[in-house]
């Protein structure tokens, strides 16, 4: 097991609290939160039922996050957080955990041609290679994955940089109206390999304005290269 799968397996609550450290756990018998299915000692909760009907694993995993219920929940002025909002920063640590987990060893460089190290979204997601992930394109397909990442798979390819029907394909995000910049840093590291595009991505140049095809991208990381 890995310590992603082991830190995953350690998350006992939908909404941040920790059923270990209950003080109603032992008094009231309860089973707890995830272990019972979101019915605790006091019966159904709307923060799980939430979650559940989400498919996640906890609050910290949605794009909603944090959510007026759950806020209703961590402010109330009976039985809420001491002190308020204690669940929704356990959640945010708990998310960033997982994160650091999943993305340890893994090839940061993504498949499309992103890279993870320079992403602004790095927070919310493992990588397209991890077992972590949650690339916000992927989140538009049922499968909730994407599809260069599937394709890439079945040619049984390293990522779009290594497939020779790159230039032409539109394929996932590259046809999107923002994949130019994917499908730029692909063409890029299939001419110079994905070690040359990391040093040049390190620069942190500015990518000035009128760059919006692959070629003008993959262009300019050429020049700040040099």
């Amino acid at each position: 097991m890995t310590e992603f799968e082991k830190l995953c397996d350690s998350i006992d609550t939908y909404c941040g609290l920790s059923c270990t450290a209950c003080e109603f756990k032992e008094s009231m018998n309860c089973g707890g939160c995830i272990a019972t299915g979101g019915k605790p000692f006091h019966g159904s909760c709307a923060v799980a039922d939430c979650a559940i009907s989400r498919g996640k694993k906890f609050c910290g995993e949605c794009p909603d996050f944090p959510c007026d219920t759950l806020k209703s929940y961590s402010d109330d002025l009976e039985h809420g957080d001491t002190p308020s909002g204690a669940r929704i920063e356990s959640c945010a640590e708990t998310k960033a955990v997982l994160i650091k987990a999943a993305r340890d060893g893994i090839d940061p460089q993504g498949v499309c041609g992103h890279h993870c190290d320079h992403c602004p979204f790095t927070k919310w997601c493992g990588g397209c290679r991890s077992q972590y992930p949650g690339c916000s394109f992927a989140t538009l397909f049922d499968n909730r994955r994407c599809p260069n990442v599937t394709c890439a798979g079945k040619k049984g390819l390293d990522g779009c940089y290594s497939c020779p029907e790159a230039v032409d394909c539109q394929k996932g995000y590259f046809g999107a109206e923002d994949g130019y910049t994917a499908k730029g840093a692909a063409l890029y590291i299939s001419r110079h390999g994905k070690e040359a595009y990391a040093r040049a991505l390190s620069k942190g140049a500015e990518r000035p304005e009128g760059i919006d095809t692959p070629e003008k991208f993959a262009a300019f990381i050429e020049s700040i290269s040099i």
